[in-house]
């Protein structure tokens, strides 16, 4: 690409000081929002918060009929300039932000299911945003950003300079609605969730798991269950309960029309940042209970866990193969086998692996040679997928996709879409999950999808359905 052909960025710093809840709810009511937050600042991970409205383009793939969703994705992409960044900065705020689902994986894979959409959601929704608040939570400050396209851009665009002030007024907007942010998140006293399986029928497909990888065909796979809520929140209101509750360092809120999906996801999928990849997959999980002690106990157990280690392993020799097909040879390496992470309603096992994308390889490359993660597959991931489809009895949609941004500049930032709200209309789906290996114990596994579905249960206002486990425990105290 000549240097005719490279747009700019435009980034100023701005003395404004406005909360990022507040930011939430000014950007949340502008034209097709985009949201992505670290929420959870201080961690290892998540810096920064993007906040955008107004996009260039919006992209949809409806369905999965002989469209690749990447590719489209990627055709799309291409027809914009690139822009030139400052290697130093990871964060730019402008570019493509959406989410592509799970079963986009599947046909990556050359695979296809029986199953029939049953939300109207799209398979992929992308918008290009060429304008962004960013706030960089190390520094405490917030940073306009806009993409001067100098007339290169392929639609009409309002000047850069518009679009920074765009930016501006929406941050001054949000000072407006500071009083307003620090309402508690009481409980809604609503129905709990119907539950796509009861825990009996959940116990059979873990049985059913169990034959699979007794037989030789996995060693592991990730089974998950939907529970479906009547909601009347607002998506914005939804999500800023979600947020407090579940504070999380991958945190996303996409909203169109009577549609939004809400995610407090605590696990990096990708990361590309000057052909440097980081994926950070979770494998192992123990509940929190708010007792100090037992916590404690909890914690050194998930730490000492033969069968979690064992666990994230599969999934870390998995991750390695997949970064290895488009990575420099002798690049990849785990330069963290085993951390505990402490999150607001568990304690989960993280490893972190990095690697050199090769010259010839670029953001698209990378992504369709490790999507969908191998976390929420299992392993091997091609008879993990097979089984999955089999085994859940509805799709997965944006739930184990994944959610973020990919840049004009190539860089690239996307979760692994857990912990994640659909809501359409007043129905809301919640999905989660957990690894099934030889010795793992239905009960047990089923405990664990309460565990990591109970911040979002608690954004609902609603109870979670209680378990056979939860009901003898009842009893016995």
């Amino acid at each position: 690409m000549s240097e005719a052909q490279i747009a700019r960025i435009r980034t100023e710093p701005t003395p404004l000081q406005v909360s990022v809840e507040s930011a939430v709810g000014s950007f949340s009511s502008a034209p097709d929002p985009a949201i992505l937050e670290s929420v959870a600042p201080g961690t290892a991970t998540g810096r920064f918060s993007i906040f955008a409205c107004d996009p260039a383009q919006v992209l949809t793939v409806e369905a999965l009929s002989g469209e690749d969703p990447l590719e489209t994705l990627q055709a799309a992409a291409l027809r914009y300039p690139t822009i030139r960044s400052d290697p130093t900065d990871p964060a730019l705020g402008c570019g493509w932000i959406g989410y592509i689902s799970y079963e986009a994986g599947l046909n990556i894979e050359g695979l296809r299911t029986a199953k029939e959409k049953d939300l109207s959601l799209p398979v992929l929704r992308f918008g290009l945003y060429d304008a962004a608040a960013v706030f960089d939570h190390a520094a405490k400050q917030w940073y306009l950003t806009a993409v001067d396209w100098t007339g290169l851009s392929p639609v009409p665009r309002p000047a850069v300079r518009e679009r920074l002030d765009m930016v501006r007024r929406r941050l001054d907007a949000a000072r407006a609605l500071e009083l307003g942010t620090m309402e508690p998140a009481p409980m809604l006293d609503i129905c709990p969730p119907r539950a796509n399986m009861t825990e009996t029928q959940y116990a059979k497909k873990v049985n059913r798991a169990h034959r699979y990888i007794a037989a030789g065909d996995i060693y592991q796979v990730n089974l998950t269950q939907r529970f479906t809520a009547r909601c009347d929140l607002s998506p914005t209101t939804l999500y800023r309960r979600l947020r407090r509750l579940n504070p999380s360092s991958y945190a996303a809120l996409l909203k169109w029309d009577d549609r939004a999906i809400l995610s407090s996801s605590p696990e990096l999928f990708l990361e590309l940042h000057n052909s440097r990849v980081t994926t950070r997959p979770i494998k192992g999980t123990r509940p929190r209970t708010g007792d100090s002690g037992l916590d404690e106990r909890r914690c050194a157990e998930l730490a000492a866990s033969p069968k979690d280690r064992a666990e994230l392993n599969m999934i870390i020799d998995l991750l390695r193969n997949d970064l290895g097909r488009v990575c420099r040879f002798g690049s990849v390496r785990v330069t963290d086998a085993d951390a505990i992470e402490a999150h607001p309603t568990v304690f989960h096992r993280v490893a972190t692996i990095e690697g050199r994308l090769r010259p010839e390889h670029d953001w698209y490359d990378l992504f369709r040679a490790t999507f969908p993660g191998g976390s929420i597959t299992g392993a091997p991931k091609i008879r993990a997928m097979q089984i999955i489809d089999e085994l859940e009895p509805t799709p997965r949609g944006v739930y184990c996709g994944s959610i973020g941004w990919i840049g004009l500049d190539g860089s690239m930032c996307m979760n692994i879409a857990i912990r994640t709200m659909v809501q359409t209309g007043s129905v809301v789906q919640v999905h989660a999950g957990g690894a099934i290996v030889a010795d793992s114990r239905a009960e047990d596994e089923y405990e664990e999808i309460m565990a990591k579905a109970r911040g979002m249960f608690a954004a609902l206002g609603c109870t979670a359905p209680l378990s056979q486990a939860s009901h003898r425990e009842a009893h016995v105290a």
